[in-house]
């Protein structure tokens, strides 16, 4: 069986553990968990680790959790986890063995950051979330990526074309799209063989791919390629939606 290595809180220092013991652990102690899932394939797997899980801030954010790295290919990764299809996959988890969130791709530590807080809120343990920051985790995080080389590497992947949503999470019409219109489930099913992609409008991720666009929301449809599909300005109900779903799967 492959080992299992168990971060704690000093830069690079490991031990080795297994995932099933890490659990019972955590439940005996009464503390979550953070399960950091990687793959020798991953081409984000180590920048992740090292730019962002070393982080000082990072990892003063992460104390109270028992943090545990683990191979997608592991067996009792695949027993004891949820079906994981890119890494790296960050989960948290109660000790009651609960997901809490599902953090997909790389994310740089600012980003990393607001998933660890939201995290907390979500297992009652202390947290310092701002009330500004609360819409960037109303969609599930299993739906989403929120950098776009991660996006286009997994659509590379499974052969999938790209949506990017471009909010404004100060926007009440930004909300309504995301919780109302992307949220149906006949809208999920017709974007099935799409990656989500979600951008906060002007953010250094937006502009540096392209994505700034006056009107928030807005949603673009992409090949993985970059090759444009269709861009939707502004708010839609999910009937109007879908129009737009199907124009852009008509040009693929």
């Amino acid at each position: 069986m492959k080992k299992i290595m168990i971060l704690i809180y000093l830069p690079i220092l490991l031990f080795s553990g297994e995932l099933k013991q890490t659990l019972l652990k955590a439940k005996k102690e009464q503390r979550s968990v953070m399960v950091y899932v990687k793959s020798d394939a991953c081409n984000y797997c180590e920048k992740m680790k090292q730019r962002t899980l070393s982080d000082a801030e990072v990892q003063k954010n992460l104390e109270g959790f028992i943090i545990v790295e683990v191979d997608k290919e592991d067996a009792e990764a695949q027993r004891y986890l949820p079906v994981t299809r890119y890494t790296p996959t960050i989960y948290f988890i109660s000790p009651k063995f609960k997901v809490v969130n599902t953090v997909k791709g790389y994310l740089g530590k600012e980003d990393f950051n607001l998933w660890i807080n939201d995290s907390k809120t979500k297992l009652g343990m202390s947290s310092e979330i701002k009330a500004e920051q609360e819409t960037f985790f109303t969609a599930k995080g299993e739906d989403w990526f929120h950098d776009m080389a991660s996006a286009e590497d997994y659509a590379r992947q499974t052969g999938k074309q790209i949506m990017v949503y471009v909010e404004n999470i100060h926007s009440s019409w930004s909300k309504k799209m995301r919780q109302d219109t992307l949220s149906d489930e006949k809208v999920k099913s017709e974007l099935e063989n799409f990656v989500w992609v979600k951008l906060q409008k002007n953010s250094a991720e937006a502009i540096a791919n392209g994505f700034n666009p006056k009107l928030a929301p807005t949603v673009y449809f992409r090949k993985v390629d970059g090759t444009e599909l269709a861009t939707a300005k502004g708010y839609f109900g999910v009937n109007d939606f879908l129009l737009w779903v199907n124009f852009a799967k008509g040009k693929i």
